[in-house]
This record gives structure tokens, C-alpha cells and sequence, in this order.
């Protein structure tokens, strides 16, 4: 599910965990994130609604994490989950 959120309650990001003001609230299959944050967690391109995957065997540890579908996100798991340590996020 894509779109923006209609909720005035003023959440946290689920990517950067920074407040989210309502005109830059993005709604990705359920996660209320900032637009700007809506990249690929790998290479950092931004994300286009249709031309995206989530890692859902990192989801547990990471949050939500999205990848680029023509090339991210057919990298191996590995690779993925190192680009996240070297970025320093957190684990869950």
C-alpha cells in the first residue's frame, strides 16, 4: 500500500526515527516514513512506488528497508545486512 497519510497525529519516522511533520508523511506498505526517505537502503537511489522490494528477513532486526528491484534487491542478504552495519543502524 503507497500513498499519504490522511492521521494528523504526529508520528516518528519508522526509517530515521526523526519526527514526521504531516505534509512529509509517506505511507509504504503500512510504515509512515519521511518522503526523502523513501531510497534504497543499499545504494541510495530514490525509491519509486512499483520499482521497489522490502527485506522482510531483515524487517525483525532492521525496520523497514526497501531496495531498488533492478539491481539491490536481488543482492544477496549478506550484503545487504553488511551496508546496514556499516551505515551503524541500530539493530532492533
Amino acid at each position: 500500500m503507497f500513498g499519504t497519510a490522511q492521521d494528523p497525529a504526529i508520528v516518528d519516522c519508522a526509517i530515521c526515527e526523526k519526527r514526521i511533520e504531516h505534509t512529509d508523511k509517506f505511507v509504504v506498505e503500512k510504515e509512515i516514513i519521511h518522503k526523502d526517505c523513501f531510497k534504497c537502503a543499499l545504494c541510495g537511489t530514490r525509491l519509486q512506488v512499483g520499482f521497489c522490494a522490502m527485506e522482510l528477513s531483515l524487517y525483525n532486526r532492521y525496520g523497514p528497508r526497501w531496495y531498488c528491484s533492478l539491481i539491490c534487491a536481488h543482492q544477496p542478504q549478506s550484503i545487504k545486512e553488511a551496508k546496514l552495519k556499516e551505515l551503524g543502524i541500530p539493530v532492533n
